[in-house]
């Protein structure tokens, strides 16, 4: 940016973020944009709101066109750890790849963009479930080379937690996923991980803004993102700062303005047929900057090893609770992101917890011996054991 916005126009702003229904919000964003000086500075916060004004008209029409009301069929409650979405070409075999690893179900075809909504499953990894959403394919558009993604499949991509990318081995696998990380950086979606970058967690009842480090505390002080916070309006949220991120990534963040990384697995599909086991070789030597399996949907070649890379690229933990009284720990773990700290753990549990907190106690792989007394900045690992201690 940086915007330089007036308190009018941050105002029109939190009324568009407080908006109940998509024809509030389509208001305010209008009169919000109306505010927005129109100079170089503000170019990309500007075509980010126009992109959020054409997606709300376009939800407006969608519901407008729907008898009888209901739910929309776009709308998947999330379940277990964390909910990764099957995306690729029609035709790839992601009908196939959902009801291979979960209890979905769901019957393949053998014309083209049969599926035509989100389909979940639930994969079983160890003691935890990772949900699996089959997306449907997007349309390829010759005269642009390359796939559109249409506003309702765009969302449910940047609300997930990961992505699984699903190519067939015997259409030119390289240039399927070249095409279809080209279409998700159209919707501002990466697969890699920018070095620099600001995360917001909106949070409850803690009534404050905390900020939590990976690079230098000097290149960004805590007390001007918290002016800047309240400037918008926002009194309550957990601000993450990767790399020597500055105010204004940070007010980008405030307007997601930004390109959502998302930790991605890449599937070669179809490896039982002939043709495949040359192009996976290939394929294997081309494709290194992404975790990557070869697989076979029909036979299970490959299928053992997604729950663990998708585990592990997710950077998820889990963490057992056990009370001080209790000799063994919870059997079910609260599943955070890496790097939560046992202080982050207690206020995700309980406020009370946090706010009366005075010491833990950890066993597992981030614990120098069995019970080692640590304070709410202690970072858990997975498989820790924590037992919370208050006044």
């Amino acid at each position: 940016m940086p915007a330089n916005l007036t308190a009018e126009a941050k105002a029109k702003w939190q009324t568009a973020q407080n908006a109940k229904n998509p024809r509030e919000k389509l208001q305010a964003l209008q009169e919000f944009l109306s505010e927005v000086p129109k100079h170089k500075g503000n170019e990309r916060l500007r075509a980010q709101v126009k992109t959020q004004i054409a997606e709300l008209r376009d939800e407006i029409i969608t519901k407008r066109g729907k008898r009888g009301g209901g739910r929309s069929p776009w709308s998947i409650d999330r379940e277990g750890a964390a909910q990764v979405v099957i995306f690729g070409p029609t035709k790839s075999g992601k009908s196939s790849l959902l009801k291979a690893l979960t209890n979905a179900r769901v019957e393949s075809s053998s014309y083209e963009y049969a599926t035509r909504y989100p389909v979940p499953g639930m994969l079983q990894y160890e003691d935890i479930q990772i949900q699996l959403v089959e997306l449907p394919a997007p349309q390829y558009v010759s005269n642009e080379g390359g796939y559109r993604i249409q506003s309702e499949l765009a969302e449910v991509i940047r609300r997930s937690d990961g992505l699984l990318l699903l190519v067939d081995l015997t259409n030119a696998p390289l240039h399927q996923l070249e095409q279809i990380i080209s279409s998700l950086e159209t919707i501002r979606i990466s697969t890699h991980r920018a070095m620099t970058r600001v995360e917001i967690v909106p949070e409850r009842g803690s009534g404050e803004i905390r900020l939590a480090y990976s690079g230098s505390r000097e290149s960004l002080p805590h007390e001007q993102v918290r002016e800047l916070l309240h400037s918008y309006g926002m009194k309550n949220a957990l601000i993450r700062i990767f790399g020597d991120a500055t105010i204004d990534d940070v007010e980008d963040a405030i307007f997601e303005n930004v390109t959502l990384y998302k930790p991605t697995l890449v599937a070669a599909n179809k490896l039982d047929l002939d043709l495949s086991r040359e192009a996976s070789t290939t394929f294997l030597s081309e494709v290194t900057e992404l975790p990557t399996a070869v697989i076979s949907s029909l036979t299970g070649q490959g299928l053992n090893t997604i729950g663990e890379q998708l585990f592990n690229g997710l950077g998820i933990v889990r963490v057992y609770t056990k009370e001080p009284s209790a000799s063994k720990p919870s059997e079910h773990p609260f599943v955070v992101p890496g790097g939560t700290t046992v202080g982050e753990l207690a206020r995700s549990i309980h406020t009370d917890l946090a706010n009366k907190y005075r010491y833990s106690r950890i066993w597992g792989p981030t614990s120098k011996f069995a019970g080692e007394r640590v304070g709410p900045d202690h970072v858990l690992g997975d498989r820790d054991i924590v037992e919370i201690h208050t006044e």
